[in-house]
């Protein structure tokens, strides 16, 4: 469901157009850093690298209004989730090495 709110790279282009007039760098990167997220199979490393440039891209380049601050505790609920499960991930590749 995340993935309708998140802000993406299309939006962000436009977003950066209009703000300034013309396509940055930041937009660049950003559309750049979100395709690479895409390619990984790990489902995890996906979410949150998409929270974390949405997370990004609402504290730097959006304006706060009550549904971006929202969006960023989905982004932050997200970010924490996704540190969880690589934990539990590493512990249980660590638990199975040590036996």
């Amino acid at each position: 469901m995340t993935h309708f709110f998140w802000v993406g790279p299309g939006e962000f282009v436009i977003l950066d157009v209009l703000r300034t007039g013309r396509v940055g760098a930041e937009s660049v990167l950003f559309s750049l850093a979100v395709f690479l997220a895409a390619l990984t199979s790990v489902t995890s490393v996906r979410l949150a690298a998409r929270a974390g440039l949405d997370l990004f891209a609402r504290l730097v380049f959006l304006p706060v209004h009550t549904w971006s601050v929202v969006m960023l505790a989905v982004d932050l609920a997200v970010l924490a989730a996704a540190w969880f499960v690589a934990g539990r991930a590493a512990g249980t590749v660590r638990g199975k090495g040590s036996r």
